[in-house]
């Protein structure tokens, strides 16, 4: 385990993943998430307003200071939300970055996937910056043009480019970070099959009370668990990064599989949206691996 980490969440980070999701409740809440995700986001104004986009920048550098764990919690909520604009990225890149953080609107990165496709979350976005690098002397720049990719509309990425050039502690923290959205995601999918579960009938009873989907769904609760403890510790033992994260989203896609499932041929139409959550897990490992490999690779 790395020297002072610590797994517990702190104030700040406990305070800031409630703030979020009660802003994002108050956004989002009554919606389906096929309308919001294929939809219009919010004001990236209520965002830099709300000081939400320097929650990781250090104290010293203006920000709110919180740590990797904070972050790890409220990425986590985000996870459960998915609010079509890239929050978590700007967060990051300010973490990171001193252009990032002087820059106006929100940042976003490049990763380099291990098809060699260079994938930018989010990079069609009006008024969006791309981190050139996290290094001390790197800039931002805005986007070159880029081809859209509606795999994940919640997540809207783009391929193209020139990669951002990754330090080992950004690459790390991103890829946890990320990591811990993609069991946002499988919580709520659980979430939602546990509710289906209880009001869908048949055979004059709820199906929940069914032994076999009682035991499904008990198995994807362990495997949202076990994906949540992989993040953590991930973060907390470097060494063991990308091995921590293949647990995650193993187990991750293990629990939407299951919450699919549970629906029966309903949870495989557009209009329910879960589509939505398991395609963000995919693309979200799509991004995550290759910033752990690089990590890796450089310790």
């Amino acid at each position: 385990m790395s020297v002072g980490f610590d797994i517990a969440v702190s104030e700040i980070g406990v305070e800031a993943s409630a703030g979020i999701d009660e802003w994002l409740a108050r956004a989002f809440s009554g919606r389906p998430i096929v309308e919001y995700a294929y939809g219009t986001p919010p004001a990236w104004d209520v965002v830099a307003e709300g000081g939400w986009d320097t929650l990781g920048v250090a104290e010293q550098d203006g920000g709110a200071g919180m740590e990797l764990r904070d972050l790890i919690a409220f990425a986590k909520v985000v996870g459960r939300w998915l609010p079509p604009m890239p929050l978590l990225e700007t967060i990051m890149a300010k973490r990171w970055s001193e252009a990032a953080r002087r820059a106006e609107g929100p940042v976003t990165v490049g990763v380099a996937s291990e098809s060699g496709r260079v994938i930018v979350p989010f990079g069609a976005t009006s008024g969006i910056s791309l981190l050139v690098g996290t290094g001390s002397d790197a800039g931002v720049q805005a986007p070159p043009p880029l081809a859209a990719d509606d795999f994940a509309p919640s997540l809207r990425p783009a391929e193209g480019g020139e990669a951002t050039s990754w330090t080992t502690e950004a690459a790390r923290e991103l890829a946890v970070v990320w990591g811990a959205e993609a069991v946002g995601c499988a919580e709520r999918m659980l979430d939602v099959a546990v509710a289906y579960v209880k009001e869908r009938q048949q055979f004059g009873q709820p199906i929940g009370r069914f032994q076999a989907v009682k035991h499904h769904l008990a198995d994807a609760l362990i495997s949202v668990q076990e994906a949540e403890s992989a993040v953590i510790w991930g973060a907390a033992d470097a060494p063991r990064l990308t091995a921590a994260l293949e647990v995650a989203f193993d187990s991750a896609l293990r629990t939407a599989e299951i919450a699919v499932q549970a629906h029966g041929g309903i949870g495989f139409t557009w209009e329910l949206g879960l589509h939505v959550y398991l395609r963000q897990i995919v693309t979200l490992r799509q991004l995550a691996m290759p910033l752990a490999a690089i990590a890796d690779v450089r310790d």
